[in-house]
């Protein structure tokens, strides 16, 4: 399948409409996703500039892309990105999975067979100035990451697409079911590498 598919998500007056080109999940392989923020609130939002963080819930079967994030670096932050109220901002984005795959097959394992978009961003723009449209990825400031990090997280707002289904491959042709996820997925406090 070649035709754009299409995932949206509305929440607290901020919309998300994202599109992906294919059917296929793979480990190690990048999907080309564009999204686009609409916010129809009376004031700005942020979101962090980072690479998407890509996880798999081996419960479900679902890969979650994560857009920006919810907790902030112990020393390197990102630039934030503003979107204006009323304003709608497209970005292109890649997400790729990693997941530990399984030669030997048993009955009750579930490997990728959804995807969904998940945007954080911030609510509030004051408290995060300094990191607005800056010219650098990111900052090194443990200073200034200590000051906002609980703001940071209580601003924290998530809007989160329907999933739709995808077909797992580990090869060209191969269908390969998985046993877990590679890595726990969510950016810790403390990790301190720049994104």
């Amino acid at each position: 399948m070649d035709e754009p598919r299409r995932l949206v998500g509305t929440e607290n007056d901020v919309r998300v409409d994202a599109e992906i080109i294919g059917d296929r999940l793979s480990s190690g392989v990048a999907v080309p996703i564009t999204y686009v923020v609409t916010n129809q609130r009376s004031t700005p939002i942020l979101i962090a500039d980072l690479l998407p963080n890509t996880t798999y819930d081996a419960e479900t079967g679902v890969v979650t892309v994560d857009i920006g994030t919810e907790i902030p670096g112990e020393e390197f932050l990102p630039r934030l990105i503003s979107i204006a109220s009323g304003e709608k901002r497209s970005f292109p984005a890649k997400a790729t999975l990693n997941v530990i795959v399984s030669k030997h097959r048993l009955p009750n394992m579930i490997f990728p067979q959804a995807l969904r978009v998940r945007i954080n961003f911030l609510g509030e723009s004051q408290p995060f100035e300094k990191l607005i449209n800056i010219p650098e990825k990111a900052v090194h400031d443990p200073q200034l990451a200590g000051a906002i990090f609980t703001k940071w997280v209580e601003s924290n707002e998530t809007v989160v697409t329907n999933a739709i289904p995808m077909r797992w491959f580990e090869g060209p042709g191969e269908e390969s079911p998985i046993t877990e996820p590679a890595s726990s997925g969510r950016r810790r406090r403390g990790a301190g590498n720049p994104p």
